[in-house]
C-alpha cells in the first residue's frame, strides 16, 4: 500500500516541454507545476477546485479538457500532457485572440483569475466559435472573479468568438 508521503517519479509534458518529476502522492498537480517546475500561469486560489484560478488543459488519458489542477493528485498525471495559459499565445510572445480580447474589454484586474478564465474560454472557442451567452456562462462557471464582475469577461469571450468567426470568412 502506498502512503500519502511516499514519492513517485514520473514523466509529465507541460507546455510542450517534457519533464521528469518526483512528487509525494499527497501533492497536487498544481504544486508540481508551481513548486517543482516553476510554472506560474496557474494560480493558487482556493485550493479546493471552486475558483478556477489553477485551471489548466490536460490530457490524463481521456482526452484534453480543462480541469482544476489543485484537485488532481500529481501522481495521476503521470505521462500527461498539460497546457497552461503560457501555451495559449504564440511561442514568441504574441497574444492569442482570447488574450487580446481580455485586454481590449478590460476583463483583467488583479490577475489571479485571468489564467483560468482565458484557459476555459479558449477551450470553449476551440469547440464552438459561435457560443450563446448561456454557453459562455456555462463554460466559465467554475471560475470566480472578485474584481471585475463577469460582464467584461463575458464580453471578452464574445469578442474573441467574433474575431475567430471573422478570421474564417
Amino acid at each position: 500500500m502506498t502512503g500519502p508521503d511516499e514519492s513517485v517519479t514520473f514523466g509529465l509534458t507541460v507546455d510542450g516541454v517534457a519533464h521528469e518529476v518526483t512528487a509525494r502522492w499527497s501533492e497536487s498537480l498544481l504544486t508540481v507545476l508551481r513548486d517543482r517546475l516553476g510554472v506560474r500561469g496557474p494560480k493558487t486560489g482556493c485550493a479546493h477546485g471552486r475558483c478556477g484560478a489553477c485551471a489548466v488543459r490536460a490530457d490524463l488519458g481521456d482526452g484534453a479538457h480543462v480541469l482544476c489542477s489543485c484537485l488532481v493528485p500529481a501522481a495521476t498525471a503521470a505521462g500527461a500532457t498539460v497546457e497552461t495559459v503560457a501555451s495559449i499565445g504564440s511561442p514568441d510572445g504574441e497574444l492569442s485572440d482570447v488574450q487580446e480580447a481580455f485586454l481590449a474589454e478590460g476583463a483583467v484586474q488583479c490577475g489571479i483569475c485571468t489564467a483560468g478564465f482565458v484557459t476555459a474560454a479558449t477551450e470553449l472557442l476551440e469547440q464552438n466559435t459561435d457560443p450563446s451567452r448561456a454557453e459562455i456562462e456555462a463554460a466559465l462557471y467554475g471560475n470566480l472573479c472578485r474584481c471585475t464582475g463577469y460582464g467584461r469577461i463575458v464580453a471578452a469571450v464574445e469578442t474573441a468568438a467574433r474575431t475567430r468567426r471573422e478570421a474564417t470568412r
